[in-house]
């Protein structure tokens, strides 16, 4: 077999060439490296190796960079701040941010895949916390009464906001961007039409009604989740003005 027969084979994206040259390793590419395989794959897969084979470096090259694996960690963390949007919350404009707000943290999220349950697997050196972490609940909290809200009923906004485009983007977005049309058409299924088919004795009329309705994009469903987070918020700052 000639030696360059398999020169042009495809190669899965992000993977470098192993015969050619390998791009420099820096802290910023190991860090984006950490993030796409923990996005893949969750953060449980993110080890030295599996993290140098993703580089094409040794594991020894790795550490003429970072000290160990917490290293990494803390790395990954401060990439996914940087991630995060930073635009301006105007409380004379409450609509207009909370709809940008959902749809700009969404796409964040969507980028990061599995690394979503970054809290729930890996912790952060404290010192090494980016400023970003503090100031982002901060300012969001600051909208959030400027707009007429009580702080706790603030909180539990926020609370909200996180759980809703979190669960999205881990649950529809995640499952939907690698999913062909059936499953995509599944998705939005209260249960599954197989299973309904298969128990015709049980009484879900709403259940086989909605596996009737047309389709719908991720799109379309995150649109109707802002819809309800602008009347929650309104709703929220008319009873806190009713209350005085």
């Amino acid at each position: 077999m000639d030696e360059n027969e398999n020169s042009d084979r495809p190669r899965r994206p992000g993977r470098p060439r192993l015969d050619g040259p390998v791009p420099p390793v820096t802290r910023a590419s190991i860090a984006e490296a950490a993030l796409g395989l923990a996005a893949d794959r969750g953060f449980p897969a993110l080890t030295m190796r599996s993290l140098a084979e993703r580089l094409g470096v040794t594991v020894r090259a790795l550490y003429n960079h970072v000290a160990d694996r917490q290293d990494v960690v803390d790395l990954v963390a401060a990439r996914i701040m940087e991630l995060h949007p930073q635009r301006r919350l105007d409380a004379a404009d409450r609509e207009t941010s909370v709809r940008a707000l959902y749809h700009d943290t969404r796409e964040a999220y969507r980028r990061m895949g599995r690394a979503l349950l970054f809290s729930l697997d890996e912790t952060v050196t404290p010192v090494e916390v980016p400023p970003e972490r503090v100031l982002l609940p901060e300012r969001l909290l600051a909208f959030l009464t400027d707009v007429g809200l009580s702080l706790p009923d603030a909180l539990a906004w926020r609370a909200q906001f996180l759980g809703d485009v979190f669960g999205f983007a881990l649950m529809i977005d995640h499952r939907y961007d690698r999913a062909d049309a059936r499953e995509r058409r599944s998705m939005q299924d209260p249960v599954p039409r197989g299973w309904l088919d298969a128990h015709p004795e049980i009484d879900a009329p709403r259940s086989r009604a909605a596996a009737d309705l047309p389709d719908s994009t991720s799109d379309e469903l995150f649109e109707r989740l802002v819809d309800r987070a602008v009347l929650s918020l309104d709703a929220l700052a008319a009873r806190r003005a009713r209350q005085g």
